[in-house]
């Protein structure tokens, strides 16, 4: 994404004065190279950190053969408690054909950049292969069931959002429920009645990620799943296998890296101690990787106001942003929900230009309790990105 982000801001470089930008080009192999050096530094550098620090690693398929017993391969080993955290994996929807789609994991593999792409689902994943994929040059059209994308993003945000898909030449159909996929990678379609079909040279199956647990028999150790994950407790705690915890997607309920990361540490705790430690996800930041980015944190205007707060919204369009228009990157807004009177901070979102970074001054600030207006009198760094955010405070 990081490469394609570039590669986009390059070829607009004649707006800045700069000739010759219009003639640049991916390098796709190149591009997939790079990614696949990248990831194999990072997870040889992971797999060495458990010899690092002592801790044996067996490496296999596992199972559950009894509450407190897995077989790795064959080889039957007993503990008196398990940390669960097997990840996800993409879904392949029953739809006739389905064969014939690829899903994320496989797209990131392809060496050749597809001239055509239709992308099954208008979630994240979606979004965020679809934007890319469109901004280096590939036509994508995103098919989405229901009658919007990114249905848990704020109107406002999502209505810039789809601004921006235009802008990237994404077509966005929405009431679309896919009837086939052909061998020829092309998509038929039933939207509002009719019949629509979509050629392509990949078709991107983005219809989520089921959590990986089934594969380890959770029958055996009487573990009780919500959907495809483990039904855990606030202390990640299985709450029909009191000795077993998960974490990350295989608890399913956020599907972020940096959920694992943050709910690891907490499940070793209470597995080791005993349940000393909750999740809290109040204050937790997330950000989709379009072009632009969204960043959001805490609760919409809408989560509020369904809430029974009193919730008001400060806006601020990017293009007030000296930074974005010094780097003509103006596309975009910040949001701040607050509590009317008490200017409590509720949630903040933005999109635009590096809202996957600013948006973590919003969450330091709501994690700190400090109310709208102090964070709006803060001094901050001008002209930059960040200061949106201060600047929406204000306001």
């Amino acid at each position: 994404m990081s490469t394609i982000e570039l590669f986009t801001r390059a070829r607009h470089a004649q707006e800045l004065g700069i000739r010759g930008a219009e003639t640049l080009a991916l390098d796709w192999p190149v591009v997939i190279a790079r990614k696949n050096a990248i990831v194999k530094s990072w997870s040889s550098g992971k797999n060495a950190t458990p010899d690092k620090l002592g801790v044996p690693v067996l490496r296999g398929h596992a199972r559950f053969t009894s509450l407190h017993e897995i077989s790795v391969d064959g080889k039957t080993y007993s503990a008196e408690k398990f940390i669960i955290a097997t990840g996800s994996e993409p879904a392949r929807p029953e739809i006739p054909g389905v064969e014939y789609g690829i899903t994320s994991d496989e797209l990131i593999h392809l060496n050749e950049q597809p001239a055509r792409m239709v992308v099954v689902g208008g979630g994240f994943i979606g979004l965020e292969f679809g934007f890319a994929l469109a901004w280096a040059g590939t036509k994508v059209t995103i098919l989405q069931s229901g009658p919007e994308i990114a249905p848990a993003l704020d109107p406002e945000i999502r209505a810039i959002l789809l601004e921006s898909a235009a802008k990237a030449g994404i077509a966005v159909k929405t009431h679309a429920k896919v009837m086939r996929i052909r061998s020829d990678k092309s998509v038929e379609t039933e939207i509002a009645g009719r019949a629509e079909k979509f050629s392509a040279d990949q078709v991107l199956l983005a219809t989520g990620r089921p959590s990986n647990v089934a594969p380890l028999n959770p029958g055996a150790a009487k573990i009780e799943l919500d959907q495809s994950a483990v039904k855990v407790n606030e202390y990640l705690q299985s709450v029909s296998a009191p000795h077993i915890y998960a974490v990350g997607d295989s608890a399913g309920k956020r599907q972020q890296s940096p959920v694992a990361w943050y709910e690891g540490p907490i499940a070793a705790h209470n597995a080791i101690k005993g349940n000393e430690r909750k999740v809290d996800f109040a204050v937790f930041p997330t950000a989709i990787f379009t072009i632009p980015a969204v960043g959001q944190v805490g609760l919409t205007e809408a989560e509020a106001l369904k809430r029974g707060i009193n919730a008001k919204a400060s806006k601020l369009p990017y293009e007030y942003n000296p930074a974005a228009g010094v780097r003509n990157e103006t596309d975009g807004m910040v949001k701040v929900v607050y509590e009317e009177g008490t200017e409590r901070i509720l949630g903040v979102q933005v999109i635009g230009a590096h809202a996957e970074d600013t948006i973590q001054i919003a969450a330091m600030a709501m994690n700190g309790g400090l109310k709208k207006s102090q964070v709006g009198t803060m001094h901050y760094v001008f002209p930059t990105f960040g200061g949106a955010i201060f600047d929406t405070m204000a306001s």
